[in-house]
């Protein structure tokens, strides 16, 4: 079921110390128990299981239920036991852990929505059960009647979710690339913004309570910090992957961003520099540094005598330029920019080999991680995704000095 790779030598990389096989299709999500060498595990096979690691080093189910319908997320609350199941029919099941992690009861089933439950959060504070689906909505639901507390419909499938517990705010992105912020009452709920950045479907989100920012990451490769507290606006644009962002974790003790991609990629972001926010792309009829008309602008053409020009943008200015005044390229981590992205001439020429200095490190899982968890204490990471595949990984040499200051995780 399970191999142990090899015990934790010393290296600035993750480093992979199990991997779990066994399931017959994708695994959608990974928790680690806190406090006891395991893992959960809910599967598009429609099994929930729960693997303890044996003496032999192996990790081993010691829960294997079978479910109606395919599992596609899930909320663990550990101090309770509680464990809710979003199902691809649109239901959440909640079941009961027993204290030796080998036996589950079933609890209530709540019927949150009418098509597939993207995610779901459960909220101890206000004894809510919030969840997102693909019937274009995110409702929230009491955990105490099993009633339907309000529901909110969107234009698009609402694809993930985070919840603030002290405000009853609620973060939901969508297919459409928006997020949208929610303020949840008993029956009804307010929009308080929609957050607009990326140019693809928003699939993870990640929000830091005390610093209050909100991460996001898209099929677009990028991620986004939004600085909610600040109340300025203010977002940081980080590029540093190749695919869709399916995957966040903050570490506010040593100011890391942890983000997966479904290539595998991991990259560590260093959130304690200094960071620019990359400008807006300017509007315009004609390039901006040499004055060509672009390929729309029919009278300019016609009085020039000449044949328009594609538009491009520069990443540090944000002018609007052809593509002969932005033949460099370079990378630019502090606007966010890991690769290397089009320059205008004159910018290009502004940077500095120390400009350049990376702001991120980026490790390979080696497989597709669609979901992560992590247990910051331990220095733990989790990760599985479309190969069957779940992954235990030592991040203790990557994470630095999160894992002696010990707080537990989300």
């Amino acid at each position: 079921m399970a191999a142990e790779i090899h015990s934790r030598p010393q290296s600035s990389r993750p480093v992979l110390l199990n991997k779990i096989e066994g399931h017959s299709d994708s695994v959608n999500a990974a928790v680690l128990i806190p406090k006891e060498d395991g893992v959960i595990t809910v599967s598009e096979d429609r099994t929930i299981r729960v693997w303890l690691k044996r003496d032999s080093g192996q990790y081993w189910p010691s829960i294997y239920h079978t479910v109606s319908s395919p599992c596609s997320c899930m909320s663990y609350h550990h101090e309770s036991r509680r464990i809710f199941i979003g199902q691809d029919n649109g239901a959440v099941v909640e079941f009961l852990i027993s204290e030796d992690f080998n036996k589950m009861n079933h609890v209530k089933t709540y019927p949150a929505h009418q098509n597939r439950v993207s995610d779901l959060i459960f909220s101890l504070e206000s004894q809510w059960l919030i969840s997102t689906g693909h019937d274009k909505s995110v409702s929230w639901m009491s955990t105490q009647s099993g009633s339907m507390l309000g529901r909110h419909s969107f234009g698009s499938w609402a694809s993930c979710l985070q919840y603030d517990n002290d405000t009853q705010h609620a973060f939901v992105g969508d297919y459409s690339g928006q997020i949208t912020l929610l303020k949840l009452d008993e029956q009804t709920c307010s929009v308080i913004t929609t957050l607009k950045g990326h140019a693809g479907s928003v699939s993870a989100l990640y929000w830091d309570p005390v610093r209050r920012w909100l991460f996001s990451g898209a099929s677009d490769h990028s991620v986004i910090m939004w600085d909610i507290g600040g109340r300025q606006g203010r977002s940081l644009l980080l590029q540093g992957h190749n695919e869709k962002v399916q995957a966040l974790w903050y570490l506010p003790l040593t100011h890391q961003l942890l983000s997966c991609s479904a290539d595998g990629g991991i990259t560590v972001w260093n959130m304690e520099a200094k960071r620019e926010e990359a400008p807006q792309w300017l509007d315009s009829d004609s390039c901006q540094k040499c004055g060509q008309p672009f390929f729309w602008n029919i009278k300019q053409m016609w009085d020039s005598k000449t044949l328009g020009l594609r538009q491009h943008h520069c990443r540090k200015c944000g002018k609007a330029i052809c593509g002969k005044c932005s033949s460099k390229r370079s990378t630019y981590p502090v606007m966010g920019f890991e690769f290397q992205v089009r320059m205008c001439d004159d910018c290009y020429d502004t940077i500095k080999e120390e400009d350049r200095t990376p702001l991120a490190a980026f490790h390979e899982g080696k497989h597709n991680i669609a979901h992560m968890d992590m247990d910051p204490s331990r220095g733990l990471m989790v990760t599985c995704g479309s190969d069957r595949v779940v992954k235990i990984w030592d991040m203790t040499q990557v994470v630095g000095s999160s894992v002696a200051a010990g707080f537990s995780p989300r």
